[in-house]
């Protein structure tokens, strides 16, 4: 082998392989750093404080009640629940209008002109306008396609005031009810991970600010201090913004893991997940397509390497080239089954990985494309660029 070879030999080894297992180290550095809640946990304050949970809803008729239910048998002393219908025209009110019939625990706010105030998004101007009902202290965001169990409110509450964080927010496990949902949710979800460095939320050294809307619990006085939805009402992914909001102010928001703690269905069956995805990575990005293209390169230089290694090894041959193929499989092989395997999916998902790759790229070209037109859809309303003033 000439040295040329064996200078492009190293690279691809830096690439292929050394970056896998780098990626594998971060990801246990950061599910640890990231594990905040566990089972037996902190007690609860002698006097616990009010917690206003709000749910938005628009047309979530098929689920609406089991979130709600889900809510309503958390085993917190003092909560109330303001649901927010945004909208909806399947028969979502008339559900929450009779679940608050049998609970005065539950207070219904129904949103009913068909058009948005200019420059706000939906779930901001939705939650905006619930908190008008709500008197908590605290205030605990959950979207209607969340499940949860009896004890996350108490826990996430007492990790809080324990170690004086001002925002605690919760990534559910995903669940999936047919092929692609099990295969593509986690491996998007570990995407948005690497692409928005999620785990340095839980970092006081770094600015690097995320939340996630679909279980977000924050100090009423820090949310106020930061100006709330209205100051982020432009940008479609409130919930970065505010976490974003509150670190730059000198809050102290935190990031974690809910395995056992809360369950997701985000998007049912192909289709829903390639366009969900897609407008998640755009919204996520802020409409900069800068997060996207290096998620593609990452794909491109640590996975579709392996290929060409493994080709050239067999078209010399080369037992080198082939054995360093074959270590990159594994690498790579191997931080895929932790990831699904953490999810709660099969780990044989991760032979899948060629197939899941391929509709990840075709996301993330989809998003791109997004960046470019600068018109999404997002929950029956168009939003551009031009009527959007992102946070």
């Amino acid at each position: 082998m000439t040295w040329p070879e064996r200078i492009i030999l190293s690279a691809y080894l830096l690439a292929g392989v050394v970056t896998w297992l780098l990626f594998i180290f971060v990801m246990v550095k950061g599910r640890k750093r990231m594990t905040l809640l566990h089972r037996p946990g902190f007690s609860l304050p002698p006097d616990p404080p009010l917690i206003s949970v709000l749910v938005p809803a628009r047309d979530e008729a098929g689920q609406i009640e089991q979130c709600l239910q889900s809510i309503l048998r958390q085993d917190y002393p003092r909560f109330e629940l303001v649901v927010i219908d945004d909208r909806s025209t399947d028969g979502t009110g008339e559900i929450l209008d009779r679940m608050a019939a049998g609970d005065r625990r539950i207070k219904v706010v129904h949103l009913t002109h068909r058009e948005l105030p200019q420059g706000w998004g939906g779930k901001s101007y939705a939650l905006h306008q619930g908190l008008s009902q709500a008197a908590g202290q605290w205030l605990l965001f959950v979207d209607a396609d969340v499940q949860l169990e009896p004890d996350v409110l108490s826990q996430s509450l007492a990790v809080a005031v324990k170690r004086e964080f001002d925002l605690v927010s919760l990534l559910p496990r995903f669940v999936g009810a047919d092929f692609w949902e099990r295969l593509l949710q986690p491996l998007a979800g570990a995407a948005t991970s690497a692409m928005f460095l999620i785990a340095l939320t839980n970092s006081n050294e770094s600015k690097v600010a995320f939340a996630n809307g679909q279980f977000l619990l924050v100090k009423r006085a820090a949310y106020d201090a930061v100006g709330g939805h209205e100051a982020i009402r432009g940008t479609l992914s409130e919930d970065v913004a505010v976490a974003r909001r509150l670190k730059a102010a000198g809050f102290r928001p935190r990031l974690g893991w809910a395995d056992g703690w809360a369950s997701v269905r985000m998007y049912a069956g192909l289709g829903e997940v390639f366009r969900g995805w897609s407008r998640n990575f755009y919204v996520g990005s802020l409409g900069r397509p800068w997060r996207i293209l290096g998620l593609l390169a990452f794909l491109a230089v640590c996975w579709l390497s392996m290929f060409v290694a493994a080709a050239w090894g067999i078209a010399r041959p080369s037992a080198a080239w082939l054995t360093a193929a074959g270590a990159h499989f594994a690498a790579m092989t191997w931080a895929l089954v932790l990831m699904y395997r953490w999810s709660g999916n099969p780990w044989w998902n991760a032979l899948l990985f060629p197939i899941g790759a391929a509709v990840l790229v075709a996301i993330s070209v989809k998003a791109l494309w997004i960046c470019a037109t600068g018109k999404v859809q997002w929950r029956g309303t168009t939003y551009t660029r031009g009527t959007l003033r992102q946070a």
